[in-house]
């Protein structure tokens, strides 16, 4: 009979213990991603008819909510800041933000701070989104669009673009909310063990 009771204990440890698992595994985001595949981009004229806006500017914020977080994948969005120089489409503001995967894997375009680009954006969500397979480039390898596309014209919708980065300072708190119950069951589960023996 103790033997019986025993085992039951031991069987119910185990399982509370693989569902800990089960539910760990099923909250972890995996860190790679599919390569990046595109279709080439038409000639400057037609991407500028594509897209939803065309401009240049000058990288001046860099926004990456999981940048602390001990998971992150290729596919997270990071939010850049330019500092408007010509507009050729879409726009009319001084500062605009582009989003965009956090790596060339997952086709994001990898904006570098104080760099100058020449971008084209989509609408996605209301967000102006940038991607790999866009034309978008730096400003110094843009000859032949800025030649095709003539003459842009400077912004006269004076803003400064307000970002709330306090995201950034943030860890994996769903990491850590997971890990705390995991070792509240293992350790009550353990305590209820010992106590059954004892008796």
């Amino acid at each position: 009979m103790l033997k019986r009771r025993k085992r039951k204990l031991q069987l119910s440890f185990h399982a509370i213990t693989y569902l800990m698992i089960f539910i760990f595994a099923l909250s972890y985001s995996p860190t790679t991603s599919h390569a990046c595949s595109c279709v080439e981009p038409g000639p400057p004229k037609e991407e500028l008819k594509r897209s939803s806006a065309v401009f240049s500017g000058k990288v001046i914020k860099q926004i990456d909510e999981n940048e602390n977080n001990l998971i992150q994948s290729s596919a997270d969005k990071i939010a850049t800041v330019l500092k408007v120089d010509k507009t050729w489409k879409g726009i009319n503001e001084t500062e605009v933000i582009v989003h965009t995967e956090r790596s060339s894997a997952s086709c994001g375009f990898e904006f570098k701070l104080n760099n100058s680009y020449l971008v084209y954006a989509t609408k996605k969500d209301d967000k102006l989104h940038v991607s790999l397979c866009s034309r978008t480039t730096t400003l110094t390898e843009a000859t032949q669009d800025l030649t095709e596309l003539g003459d842009g014209k400077k912004p006269t919708n004076h803003v400064s673009v307000n970002v709330n980065d306090e995201s950034t300072e943030s860890t994996n708190l769903g990491f850590f909310i997971y890990l705390a119950i995991m070792i509240l069951l293992l350790g009550g589960g353990y305590r209820m063990v010992l106590k059954r023996r004892r008796n």
